[in-house]
């Protein structure tokens, strides 16, 4: 009887607790939502650490705004580290030193692929970074003195050109593809070395050249240019044929621009090439936190623009592109593939940018 009373009691007891457990059925839920949210907050670590050029540069300032933005949200540090530039901090993603990073689309291939400039600082192997969103773009092109009477890239043929940029491969590799683009080589011109962008103007200032291979509209040395020579921004030849052999030495694309504000030495409507900046990922970030900073800034984008003038083109709209020339971070993938922005084409160039390394 004793037993049978216990058999009855323990049957009862299991009735009453399938009934509260079905009736706080909700309560339950959320319970364990609430501790799936802490597990994975849990994983997430206090601090990341975002590289970028030098402070003052429109990399840096670009780098604080996106920071800026992921540190309110995310509700962790992202802590922005300046840096002399990729050359610098691409071969401390290896060691952990750096999570994030921002840099052109020209640094992040090179770097990854080990190759160019990048070449020595990696010892050839390459910086293991993922993309997470393509952002905002630049534009570049070949400026000359007004005064100087070169109106085509033809001109260019014989005049004294600054191609070679000592502290940047990649623009040096904008000053070739400049060339190439007006069907020009190296040899055809007379080839001047400087150390950086702005130098290329003052060398045309001071007269030392008449032309520079890359300056980017909105430099306050090209309005010097204007006050002193007048300035002048050459346009590239858009035909396919041309295109295909700017690209050859720069992953860059042609844009129609119109002269207006901001926009010194745009005489009259050209072509310039453009290309993006971008924010990556080393390839230990986890999925979930890639995917995390990738919905936060796809969430809060508008924010950024109220940070740096030119965050304002860091947009939701350019985040996936055709033009990646590094592949996407898996976990960013997610992400597209939930909002509806990851296309095939995306799938196929991610396979094709992955068998490169």
């Amino acid at each position: 009887m004793e037993r049978k009373g216990i058999k009855k009691a323990t049957i009862l007891l299991t009735f009453f607790l399938l009934g509260i457990l079905a009736g706080k059925g909700e309560l339950l839920f959320q319970t364990e939502a609430q501790a799936a949210e802490l597990s994975q907050k849990e994983v997430i670590p206090k601090v990341l650490t975002l590289a970028t050029h030098p402070v003052g540069t429109l990399v840096n300032a670009m780098g604080t705004g996106l920071a800026t933005v992921l540190s309110k949200h995310l509700g962790i540090e992202i802590k922005v580290m300046p840096t002399t530039g990729p050359i610098e901090w691409l071969p401390m993603v290896k060691g952990g030193e750096v999570d994030l990073g921002v840099l052109n689309n020209w640094d992040a291939q090179m770097g990854r692929l080990g190759k160019e400039e990048f070449k020595v600082a990696t010892k050839g192997e390459g910086a293991p970074i993922y993309l997470l969103t393509s952002g905002t773009p630049a534009l570049t092109g070949v400026v000359v003195a007004e005064d100087s009477g070169i109106r085509k890239g033809q001109d260019l043929k014989g005049k004294r050109y600054v191609g070679i940029f000592t502290g940047s491969g990649g623009i040096t590799a904008q000053a070739r593809a400049a060339l190439a683009n007006f069907g020009l080589k190296p040899s055809d011109v007379k080839m001047i070395s400087v150390p950086g962008v702005e130098a290329g103007v003052r060398a045309i200032i001071e007269k030392r050249a008449d032309a520079t291979g890359s300056a980017t509209t909105g430099m306050g040395v090209i309005s010097e240019l204007e006050a002193s020579r007048g300035a002048r921004f050459l346009s590239f030849d858009p035909s396919p044929e041309a295109v295909k052999r700017l690209q050859e030495h720069y992953p860059g694309y042609l844009v129609r621009v119109e002269p207006g504000p901001g926009k010194v030495g745009v005489k009259e409507p050209i072509y310039l090439m453009s290309y993006d900046f971008y924010l990556v990922a080393s390839e230990k970030l986890s999925e979930e936190i890639a995917y995390t900073i990738v919905k936060t800034l796809w969430q809060h984008y508008p924010e950024l623009g109220a940070i740096h003038v030119r965050l304002k083109e860091w947009t939701k709209d350019r985040f996936v592109t055709n033009r990646a020339t590094i592949p996407y971070h898996p976990g960013a993938i997610k992400f597209y593939k939930e909002v509806g922005v990851w296309t095939p084409e995306m799938e196929a160039l991610q396979t094709r940018l992955l068998l490169k390394r």
